[in-house]
């Protein structure tokens, strides 16, 4: 039997800690056919880490990969038959072994849409089997100055990592790829906020369409900031599964600090919306990222995610993770603190009916940032 109180606890360490990974051990790899690097270095979400799959073969992990020994005393080891060993250099503590997420192989350059375009720079892989894509890759925020402290949106795009913008048919070819290797189950569109009213719905919407015409029944989730109830009811009517309606820090002072664009938007605002989507999505279909970290009271935290899980939202509670190159550096979040509120935050899933694992598309379904699911199967 799963013993999934152990689960939690080694995948919020890993969350919060992050591995090194020793250089001198990259030859180890190679021999063994394992390509493993620091992961991409921008676009949203938590960047600078690979997906690794914990000892129970079934919970997936996004580990930071650090170069500097100093961020993190947890060592990534030797690999052998596809699992590598896990050691804490200042306790001397060897944890469960972990294995390393594969690339798929539609990664290779060689892989190209019609119109000529690398097939990873329109979508990537998170988890096992979660595409994702950002369909437009800039932000009024960061046109304004005025960009999440967290976010690597336009790096990837300075990089030429990615395209500004990605299209239906682009993303269409690239989901057939990715079903055929079995790494599309669901898929998650993501964007930058637009500057027009319609924060960039309209565009979803158009991508809705295009892949619903090529795909009947793949789960889709889009996230936005918060908007009108007509636009909403716009998006699931065109396709969207499920919504992320990301307010990203609850504390009013940390969030015009970090988050200065988008504190301008008045949390009444995300209230409303949040009880708008989920009477459009449906139960269990509607999640916010809340970051953890920043040195808020553990207190009036959880006190505000109740209010959230009242309103019938997931919350999606991970650590906030620095970008890698930003000058922004993030703060290191406590495991224990986050185990304790990981903990404290599923029972409130439990006693208001809220059930993460019902979720059909996007970030909760695929997991990987957040311990939240399994804090809710170890209650």
């Amino acid at each position: 039997m799963t013993n999934y109180q152990k689960i939690l606890e080694e995948k919020t360490e890993l969350l919060c800690r992050g591995l090194f990974l020793d250089d001198s051990l990259m030859d180890h790899y190679k021999l063994q056919g394992i390509e493993i690097d620091f992961g991409r270095k921008g676009g949203a979400g938590p960047s600078g880490g690979r997906y690794f799959i914990l000892e129970d073969d079934e919970t997936v992990v996004n580990v930071a990969l650090w170069k500097d020994k100093n961020r993190s005393a947890l060592l990534l080891g030797e690999c052998e038959e596809g699992y590598f060993s896990v050691f804490d250099e200042k306790s001397k503590k060897e944890y469960n072994k972990i294995k390393l997420v594969k690339n798929p192989l539609y990664y290779d350059a060689r892989y190209k849409t019609s119109d000529g375009i690398e097939m990873k720079k329109i979508a990537l892989v998170h988890g096992v089997d979660c595409l994702a894509t950002t369909i437009y890759q800039k932000c009024a925020h960061w046109a304004c100055g005025e960009a999440c402290k967290f976010c690597g949106i336009q790096i990837s795009l300075a990089s030429g990592a990615t395209t500004p913008e990605k299209n239906p048919e682009q993303l269409c070819e690239v989901i057939s790829i990715a079903k055929r290797e079995n790494r599309c189950s669901h898929v998650t569109l993501t964007s930058g906020t637009e500057g027009s009213p319609d924060k960039g719905a309209n565009r979803y919407i158009s991508m809705l369409k295009g892949i619903r015409k090529r795909f009947k029944d793949l789960p889709l989730h889009v996230q936005i900031e918060p908007i009108s109830r007509t636009l909403l009811q716009d998006l699931k009517d065109s396709g969207a599964d499920t919504i992320g309606i990301h307010i990203e820090i609850i504390d009013e002072l940390i969030r015009k600090i970090v988050t200065p664009g988008k504190s301008k938007i008045p949390l009444k605002k995300f209230k409303e919306s949040w009880s708008e989507a989920v009477e459009i999505f449906g139960k269990n279909q509607v999640e916010t990222f809340l970051l953890t970290g920043f040195g808020e009271s553990r207190f009036d935290f959880l006190k505000n995610v109740e209010d959230i899980i009242i309103t019938g939202v997931i919350p999606f509670i991970l650590p906030v993770r620095s970008v890698p190159g930003s000058k922004d550096l993030m703060p290191t979040t406590n495991y224990l603190a986050l185990l304790e509120i990981y903990t404290k935050v599923a029972q409130l899933m439990k006693d208001y009916g809220i059930n993460p694992l019902e979720n059909k598309a996007g970030c909760v379904k695929c997991g990987g940032c957040s311990a939240i699911k399994e804090a809710y199967k170890a209650i």
